[in-house]
C-alpha cells in the first residue's frame, strides 16, 4: 500500500514536469523574439504570443478555482491530506493569477511599442 502511494506521488510529480517543460521552452523562444523584434509587425506578434500565452494561464486560473471551490464545499472527502491540496492549488492559483497579469502587461508594453514604429 505504501509502495503505491510512493509510486503515483512520483508518477504525478513527472507528469507536472513534463507539462511545465513545454512552457520554458516557449518562454526562450519569447525572449529570442523579444531580441530580435524591430518592425511594427514583430511586436504585434510579440503582443498576440503573450496575449495568447495570458488567455492559457488565464485557463489554468479558472481550473484552480474550480478544484478550490470544490474542495471548500466537500473538504471532508480529502481527509488528512485536505489541507496540503488546498494549499497546494492555492499557490497555483496565485502564480498563474501572476502569469495572467504579466504576460498582459508584456502584451500591452508590445502593443504601445508597434504604435511607436508606425
Amino acid at each position: 500500500m505504501m509502495q503505491a502511494k510512493i509510486f503515483i506521488s512520483v508518477s504525478i510529480a513527472f507528469i507536472f514536469l513534463a507539462l511545465s517543460a513545454p512552457i520554458s521552452a516557449d518562454l526562450g523562444n519569447m525572449d529570442k523574439a523579444e531580441a530580435q523584434a524591430k518592425t511594427k509587425f514583430d511586436h504585434i506578434g510579440l503582443a498576440e504570443m503573450y496575449e495568447k500565452e495570458a488567455n492559457e494561464m488565464n485557463t489554468k486560473v479558472e481550473e484552480q478555482r474550480k478544484l478550490l471551490q470544490e474542495y471548500e464545499e466537500h473538504s471532508e472527502y480529502y481527509g488528512r491530506e485536505g489541507q496540503d491540496f488546498h494549499s497546494h492549488h492555492e499557490a497555483l492559483l496565485r502564480k498563474y493569477m501572476k502569469a495572467v497579469e504579466r504576460n498582459k502587461e508584456m502584451a500591452a508594453s508590445h502593443r504601445k511599442m508597434a504604435g511607436k514604429n508606425k
